[in-house]
């Protein structure tokens, strides 16, 4: 298989999941307490994009992309405990 052939249908796999996530996250619309749910289902795009990231295998999108992997569970577990501990209604 030709390895252009390969990015493609991994690009196409990885817009799939981007477009059911944001569906998803559309689904919930302005109801209270969907707060974790919509953090959870913003990883899920991030995720989706740092493995689409991985695929084109450069040296510079490959460093960022594992920086970004490392740091985005981080960040949204700050934000969904920082609005669990505060008892910041939604």
């Amino acid at each position: 298989m030709d390895w252009e052939l390969v990015q493609a249908i991994l690009f196409v796999i990885a817009g799939i999941f981007i477009l059911f996530a944001s569906l998803g996250l559309w689904r919930y619309g302005p109801r209270k307490n969907v707060v974790y749910a919509r953090i959870h289902i913003a990883g899920i795009i991030d995720h989706a994009c740092i493995l689409t990231m991985l695929v084109l295998w450069q040296p510079f999108t490959a460093l960022v992309a594992l920086v970004y992997f490392i740091l985005t569970p981080v960040a949204f577990h700050s934000i969904a405990n920082a609005l669990y501990d505060k008892e910041v209604t939604p």
